[in-house]
């Protein structure tokens, strides 16, 4: 009986969890005015400048994640601005282990970090793109149930994912196929990395709740033929990336093969 039962908890073990639910405001969204998003733009482009304003052209090439703008993460003029970044998701651990780090001036990465791409240096063990996100939302004035702070992109994309499906013109942010809407300022675009990228929202909506690394960007300006998009931990820091779109303002899936954008709703009629 007892071998019986430890083989029983053995293959309970070794079954595939169920992904977790995404958690959906029970109330509708606050609508924020249009003040809002001005202010969030304005924040994006502060931030860029404190990092040294480059512009990388994603049109051609995609920028070198290895690559490193005028201030780089692990200089000591970026410590104060990444700390803010992890801070509006929480992560303590990490933050308290980067704070010993930036006193020693080094900080070593363990081995699943590095197999990820983690770099020896103070804060380059995690990616800090979706946290730098978190931080320009929560810092414009908007809350938690509206966009929820995460340390990966995928969280935050399948809430607000779910939330659109539920309030529709009423969310704060609607997804959108890529094919389907043309981004502008104030709108969230994202792409999935690896091998096997996202093709369609539709794909993202049947694997809901799979973590899965991503990538997105908040779009400052537009122009005939390309956007321009700010986010963080691009070449290790906070920079603006030209991306090419068509005739009618839709993103095309060249040096990034974009799956979703989130239009932004803010100071927009329900």
């Amino acid at each position: 009986m007892r071998r019986l039962l430890v083989l029983l908890l053995a293959l309970a073990a070794c079954a595939p969890r169920p992904p977790p639910s995404v958690p959906v405001a029970e109330t509708p969204p606050l609508e924020y005015p249009a003040a809002t998003r001005a202010r969030l733009l304005r924040i994006l482009e502060g931030e860029w400048r404190e990092w040294g304003a480059r512009i990388v052209d994603g049109r051609t090439h995609a920028p070198l994640d290895r690559d490193e703008g005028p201030v780089a993460e692990q200089a000591p003029a970026a410590f104060s601005k990444v700390l803010a970044y992890w801070s509006a998701v929480d992560w303590q651990d990490y933050i308290t282990r980067n704070k010993r780090a930036f006193a020693r001036g080094a900080e070593r990465c363990d081995a699943p970090e590095r197999a990820a791409g983690g770099r020896d240096a103070v804060w380059g063990c995690q990616p800090w793109s979706a946290a730098f996100i978190a931080f320009a939302l929560r810092s414009a004035g908007i809350d938690r149930a509206e966009f929820p702070p995460a340390a990966a992109h995928w969280v935050y994309v399948d809430a607000l994912i779910a939330a659109g499906d539920r309030w529709g013109g009423r969310a704060t942010f609607l997804a959108h196929d890529v094919t389907e809407y043309a981004p502008v300022a104030g709108d969230m675009i994202c792409f999935a990395r690896g091998a096997r990228p996202l093709a369609s929202l539709a794909q993202r909506r049947a694997e809901a709740g799979t973590p899965r690394p991503m990538h997105c960007d908040i779009v400052s300006e537009t122009a005939p033929g390309e956007v321009l998009a700010l986010g963080g931990n691009v070449a290790q820091a906070v920079t603006a990336v030209r991306y090419a779109t068509g005739p009618d303002g839709r993103l095309r899936r060249n040096v990034r093969p974009w799956f979703v954008v989130f239009e932004n709703r803010i100071g927009l009629a329900p």
